[in-house]
């Protein structure tokens, strides 16, 4: 029988894709997931803005990416996303990829173990990528 006693975590983790018409920054993130300015949970809506604006530079888990294109969104994300990727680069929207972990802040570990789409006109959020 082997025992660990190491460090163990259950944690979950979402990969995130953003497609948007606007370069990503933590305030254009709060406004466009629908937080309120000045609401009980500014604080942690701006530690989950910061969480996925660091994640974008760490990259997706369980996949390799060398660069962001069709095939790869197509791969990770599905069809209606990877077209979403192709109609809105086309009209010069920055796409960003990242993950997030249930091991981060509360409001982040909330959004982690949810499955979700955002989908207006110059923002696209797929979160739908889970792994719990």
């Amino acid at each position: 029988m082997i025992i660990r006693d190491g460090f163990v975590t259950n944690s979950s983790s979402t990969n995130f894709m953003i497609i948007s018409k606007e370069k990503l920054s933590s305030s254009y993130l709060y406004e466009k997931l629908g937080f309120k300015k000045g609401s009980s949970l500014s604080s942690a809506a701006f530690s989950l803005t910061d969480d996925i604006m660091s994640a974008t530079e760490s990259g997706v888990r369980w996949y390799e990416v060398e660069q962001i294109d069709y095939e790869t969104i197509l791969k990770i994300f599905g069809e209606e996303s990877a077209e979403k990727y192709k109609k809105m680069s086309k009209k010069g929207y920055h796409t960003y990829i990242g993950h997030t972990s249930s091991d981060d802040n509360f409001l982040t570990s909330f959004m982690t173990t949810d499955c979700f789409v955002i989908d207006e006109k110059d923002f696209y959020m797929d979160g739908k990528n889970c792994g719990w």
